[in-house]
């Protein structure tokens, strides 16, 4: 029958209009709660027809061949404009991607912004198993889903393939880590942020298939890639691929904005796509939400607020993103590995070109009044400057890398305060004596003949005995050659005028170090409480600074008690300034 779809291929009991179908996809995509059942409840209420649970899946089987039929047209129509499947990526967005004859080229020529997020997990429906392990955990069995291959990506999805070669275990078997070349920008906490790996979360993975999806959006919100996050957390790979596709799609002078931007360049370096990233010159950087978590040396390096080019951009459009497609959680969380795909990528679609597209003048022009608001306030700016004795708007440049070398000052001193071979030879010393001092309880077994009555332990305390003895053999190789190397012909002690002005020089030092240490963790803090205490600082930005600062207050508390343990040993003792005194630094 004309405009009706069949449930079946042959003899099939029930059929749909496509009228029908249309609707529940638009008012599924306008709201993601609806799902299936409750929709097909209705309907039998309207016509007065008995509900049954099998038009339940009727209605999804009649649906998913008019999401086909729609897919397959829309491929056809692709086909005769002569567009490839990656025209879609290159020409999604008219602001982003349509060049002007004769436009000014501009710091960025691609800004775009990515993001992880675990709302649209799926569950792995697995036989039943009763077995339990060591640690009290059952065993999870084997998956009893049926194997369905179709791709409803839409050319969204990068596939499992493409990001597995990011995987790190591939990485190191392709080739060896890369150093960072001289050029990379400073990374001040690259160390720091540990969502780039599997965290001790990892066992709560095995109920879910897909643990959610890793997104890339223009600066305008429109969705360039997505990816599925498969049993893991928001793992190396997944940006790693996302980056490489973008990338070969735009080319030259794009910025990257991502929560961890500054640990995702010291990843990039360090991977086989650092080559092609230095070439063409991707700059990572950090939202201007996220990135007042970091300290405030990363801010100055990395944060949006800071980098010429950006303007008002703020490069948090995955949030937004997100907060509107977690309402499709209900809709994948059971779903088939198929459905759950298809699901986002209709919402993805509908979204681009009844939200996304449709907004998109008004968001240029609403952006554009928020410019000429900034401009209007340029006369009172000049005057306070001129009351402040600001001579230009240079200044503020200069203000911000006088800062910059200021805390990078800070940051390096204990690189540049490197340690004499005097303070290392007492050093040695110390751990000669330290070694020689370990009681070696399996002394007196060590000799023991096989017909010997059996000592419950003397195995472990004979191990430690020949550690010991090892130890103590590489210490002292370390002391004779460093007595070489100073021409020491008496080894020094405890009451040597050598060894004596040697501690002081270490305890000064170390003083120093420790200073300089909380002058720095003391100075970030004054800066990034200053944001927080602004004007105009939204209520969940100043709660997601207050809850970072709180994170970090345990690392200004340890700064304090080395400070004060490294001063009370001066002669004579520096002023306290309160805490724990660390026996590390006594001799």
């Amino acid at each position: 029958m004309e405009g009706m779809i069949p449930c079946a291929p042959w003899k099939p009991s029930v059929v749909i209009s496509i009228r029908v179908l249309e609707t529940y996809r638009v008012t599924h995509v306008r709201c993601p709660q609806l799902a299936i059942q409750p929709f097909v409840k209705a309907l039998c209420d309207v016509h007065g027809v008995p509900y049954k649970p099998y038009l339940c899946q009727q209605f999804s089987i009649a649906y998913d061949l008019y999401l086909d039929l729609r897919r397959q047209s829309d491929e056809k129509v692709m086909e005769c404009l002569g567009r490839d499947s990656s025209w879609r990526l290159k020409h999604t967005c008219p602001a982003c991607m349509y060049k002007l004859d004769g436009e000014e080229k501009l710091i960025f020529d691609m800004l775009t912004t990515m993001d992880g997020n675990d709302s649209l997990k799926r569950v792995l429906r697995r036989t039943k198993v009763t077995n339990i392990v060591e640690d009290g955990d059952p065993t999870l069995g084997p998956s009893k889903e049926h194997i369905d291959n179709r791709d409803a990506g839409d050319g969204y999805f990068i596939s499992r393939d493409k990001v597995d070669k990011w995987a790190k275990t591939r990485l190191e078997e392709a080739l060896p880590m890369q150093q960072p070349n001289s050029k990379t920008r400073y990374n001040p906490c690259a160390d720091r942020w540990k969502n780039m790996v599997n965290d001790v979360t990892s066992k709560m993975w095995g109920v879910f298939d897909e643990t959610g999806i890793f997104l890339a959006l223009c600066r305008h919100g429109f969705v360039l890639l997505v990816t599925d996050m498969l049993r893991s957390g928001e793992l190396a790979k997944y940006p790693l691929a996302v980056q490489k596709e973008l990338l070969d799609a735009f080319g030259m002078d794009q910025g990257s904005g991502y929560d961890v931007g500054c640990h995702f360049e010291a990843t990039v370096a360090n991977s086989a796509l650092g080559e092609l990233a230095k070439e063409l010159n991707l700059k990572c950087l950090v939202g201007a939400f996220h990135g007042h978590a970091h300290n405030r040396l990363c801010q100055l390096c990395f944060l949006a607020t800071y980098v010429e080019g950006l303007g008002i951009e703020d490069l948090e459009g995955c949030e937004r993103f997100f907060s509107r497609s977690n309402g499709l959680a209900k809709s994948c969380r059971y779903a088939s590995r198929f459905h759950r795909q298809q699901e986002i990528s209709t919402y993805i679609k509908h979204f681009d070109s009844f939200e996304t597209y449709a907004n998109l003048g008004k968001f240029l022009c609403s952006n554009y009044h928020q410019a000429l608001t900034i401009l209007k306030s340029e006369q009172a700016l000049l005057a306070w400057m001129r009351q402040e004795g600001v001579r230009s708007f240079d200044e503020f440049k200069q203000w911000l890398q006088e800062e910059k070398d200021y805390l990078l000052g800070l940051k390096n001193a204990p690189k540049e305060n490197v340690e004499t071979l005097r303070m290392e030879y007492v050093q040695k010393l110390i751990n000669l004596s330290a070694s020689e001092c370990v009681p070696s309880t399996a002394e007196a077994r060590r000799a023991r003949s096989d017909d010997a009555a059996y000592v419950p332990g003397a195995g472990k305390a004979e191990l430690a005995r020949r550690h010991g003895k090892e130890k103590v053999s590489k210490d002292l190789e370390c002391v004779q050659e460093l007595e070489r190397v100073l021409e020491i012909g008496e080894r020094w002690t405890t009451t040597s005028p050598e060894w004596v002005s040697t501690v002081v020089e270490v305890k000064k030092r170390k003083y120093q170090l420790a200073l300089d240490e909380l002058e720095l963790l003391i100075v970030e803090r004054i800066f990034e409480l200053t944001k927080m205490n602004q004007s105009q600082t939204g209520y969940k930005l100043r709660k997601h600074i207050a809850k970072a600062l709180q994170a970090r207050s345990k690392a200004v508390r340890n700064a304090i008690d080395r400070y004060n343990a490294a001063a009370i040993l001066l002669d004579p003792p520096m002023a306290m300034v309160g805490g724990l005194v660390a026996d590390e630094f006594r001799f």
